[in-house]
């Protein structure tokens, strides 16, 4: 299957590729895509981990520990591993249950607590992450983005649908908005 991921997650991807490749692991784990989150630096999950006082520096450090740092050069990443693509999958499935039709950031983040038996997780756990309290802070983070979002549209549709249509505008009136301003009277003929 095919997903569609925002700029933020896709970089965050390209980040975990990058963060595999440099310490010598041919794969790309859970622990490697979490990297990518946090260092992403703009996007709602990397907001959440940084909120939990875990940054790119602390997860790198947990995978070398856990894992190792291998010396190796010329070699390429062989892909995602079988629970990599499922985090992949749980983020689209957390995607689609919050009615959105790309992954973001965010959803990969709630893919990752998702897998519970994962690197990731367990990198989590042991940077002293509560899983549901991190889980209830990226829905937190969700509703107040979309809560400015709306506001701002609001405020947008305030302001009138006058600049969105500059052809018209050119040759006509908004009549709507001389009403608002009260510059137009109404037409009151009695029959």
């Amino acid at each position: 299957m095919i997903y569609k991921f925002t700029t933020r997650a896709k970089k965050a991807i390209e980040l975990a590729q990058d963060e595999a490749a440099s310490l010598g692991h041919n794969y790309i784990g859970t622990e490697h895509i979490l990297y990518g989150l946090a260092k992403e630096g703009a996007g709602v999950a990397s907001r959440v981990l940084a909120n939990q006082n875990i940054s790119p520096e602390n997860i790198e450090n947990k995978i070398i520990e856990m894992i190792g740092k291998e010396v190796l050069t010329g070699m390429e990443t062989l892909g995602f591993t079988p629970r990599s693509k499922r985090v992949i999958e749980n983020s689209f499935i957390e995607a689609k249950k919050l009615g959105y039709d790309y992954i973001g950031t965010e959803h990969l983040l709630m893919g990752i607590l998702r897998e519970g038996d994962s690197i990731a997780v367990r990198i989590l756990i042991d940077l002293d992450v509560d899983i549901p309290k991190i889980y209830n802070e990226i829905v937190n983070v969700i509703n107040e983005t979309e809560d400015i979002s709306q506001s701002q549209k609001s405020n947008n549709d305030k302001k009138g649908s006058y600049n969105s249509t500059p052809t018209l505008n050119q040759y006509g009136e908004d009549l709507t908005k001389k009403a608002v301003d009260r510059k137009v009277r109404p037409n009151c003929r009695k029959s």
